[in-house]
């Protein structure tokens, strides 16, 4: 992917990569990338190098440009462990795939969606100012079943209203944060909570000892991990096993659980951490442009639907129209 593609926080995220890589100081890092910036770039970057200088902690100058809570979650605890560029790495990772699959979708579904306005629109027009005209033509009480329903001068509204309705019912529990009742939707969130939460431990494997002190060391921290982490100290303190009490978490893949308990008694934890994240990372990418090549293929079934039901709402009446001269 060309950096033309890139969207501006991503390219400035890599700009700073490449200039600490080569050992510039922080300091000649931002001033270099405001004047190399240009407009609401430039202003970003001015907050950030302000910010910095005012003492404030690298996790906080990049939430300017970062404002997923997840990924701030992973450079506050990279921050603290003493990894913030590994945590920045990773998180670039995220916003790259993130990106790319936002533009797959949005060339899958351009065609459809423009196929499907213009049937509303034609729906819509059919509804309001032919179909009553036809309608004046046939006695609907003499027609029974799906017929009845289909020729009610509701059935339009109410189709309508419920398609419009549950589609703000389900952009709402998704604003609002609330688990939607859809295994697609639950099993990419299990992946993409089990990279973040995998993540942070491999950036605190370095600065902890053990499995027990990592988790609270996790659960003192703010975001949805820590609540997490939170939860399975809690249950440790209360005696459970390490692999029992992660378990229970909903979000948390069970091959994580495994891996775990053998990275403890091993000691290795921090490089299981490392090489599955990687593996997890792959299945997500995997899973979300899976997810995504399904959308066209239902896009174009919920047309050919609309198509149906509009031919075959056209045809009745004339179909009656003809069958009562």
């Amino acid at each position: 992917m060309g950096n033309s593609s890139m969207n501006p926080p991503i390219q400035l995220i890599h700009r700073f990569l490449r200039l600490q890589s080569r050992g510039v100081s922080l300091k000649v890092t931002m001033e270099t990338l405001e004047y190399h910036e240009k407009g609401a770039k430039k202003d970003k970057v001015r907050d950030m190098r302000a910010l910095l200088e005012t003492g404030t902690n690298l996790a906080e100058v990049f939430s300017v440009i970062i404002t997923n809570p997840q990924m701030r979650e992973i450079l506050n605890t990279a921050e603290r462990s003493g990894r913030f560029i590994d945590g920045l790495h990773q998180v670039v990772l995220v916003l790259e795939m993130r990106q790319r699959l936002k533009e797959e979708l949005k060339r899958l579904i351009r065609y459809p969606l423009i196929i499907f306005f213009i049937l509303l629109s034609l729906g819509m027009i059919y509804a309001l100012y032919i179909f009553p005209k036809l309608m004046g033509m046939v006695d609907v009480s003499l027609q029974n079943g799906v017929a009845s329903i289909l020729l009610s001068r509701w059935f339009f509204p109410t189709l309508f209203c419920v398609v419009l309705t549950s589609g703000a019912l389900m952009f709402g529990m998704y604003r609002r944060g609330t688990e939607l009742p859809f295994y697609t939707w639950n099993r990419g969130k299990t992946l993409y909570l089990t990279y973040v939460f995998v993540s942070e431990l491999s950036l605190l494997q370095n600065t902890e000892t053990n499995i027990r002190q990592i988790i609270s060391r996790l659960a003192d921290e703010d975001g949805e991990m820590a609540k997490m982490a939170k939860r399975i100290h809690c249950r440790m303190s209360d005696g459970e096993g390490l692999e029992a009490a992660v378990k229970c978490e909903r979000f948390i893949d069970h091959e994580v659980v495994g891996l775990l308990g053998v990275g403890a008694m091993s000691g290795e934890l921090g490089e299981l951490m490392s090489l599955h994240r990687e593996l997890v990372f792959e299945e997500m990418e995997l899973y979300s442009r899976s997810l995504i090549e399904k959308v066209e293929p239902m896009l174009y079934g919920v047309i050919s639907m609309m198509i149906a039901v509009l031919f075959y709402t056209l045809y009745l009446p004339v179909k009656l129209i003809m069958a009562q001269l």
